[in-house]
């Protein structure tokens, strides 16, 4: 196992997915992948890559900053860590970078709702489970 793609949201608790994934990547010496999705910003489209980078600064510094911070902790213990902010649907752009990188494996938090609960009102697990090429492991998180 040479990849272990970890998809994180900095506004919930992580703690259990880090742990989990820090396991799996001391286990098999594998590099660890923090990835987390931001919405898509309206209007973006056809601007200058300035004007782009200038939005995306504002919208998303501070997670830009907190997802880089945490890369560099995990760093800081030892492991080959890297941190990828994407933009746009959740669990669509998650399995596509976990595929595009050749992860062997993905892991993500669960909140642990019916199947009823996901289907009306969606979640990014299930989507997950449904799409990505890599084993998935699900990491029970508390509400």
């Amino acid at each position: 196992m040479n990849r272990v793609f970890v998809a994180v949201d900095l506004r919930s608790n992580i703690e259990p997915i880090l742990d989990t994934a820090k396991y799996l990547a001391r286990a098999y010496d594998s590099e660890l992948v923090l990835a987390t999705v931001e919405p898509e910003l309206p209007g973006t489209e056809g601007a200058e890559r300035e004007e782009v980078m200038d939005d995306l600064a504002e919208s998303y510094g501070d997670d830009v900053h907190e997802l880089r911070m945490l890369a560099r902790s995990v760093e800081a213990e030892g492991f080959n860590c890297r941190a990828l902010l994407l933009e746009g649907v959740t669990a669509n752009q998650l399995v596509q970078a976990a595929n595009d990188m050749n992860a062997d494996i993905f892991i993500l938090g669960n909140h642990g709702h019916s199947p009823i609960y996901d289907t009306l009102i969606g979640g990014t697990a299930p989507s997950v489970i449904q799409f990505a090429k890599q084993k998935v492991l699900l990491v029970p998180l508390e509400e």
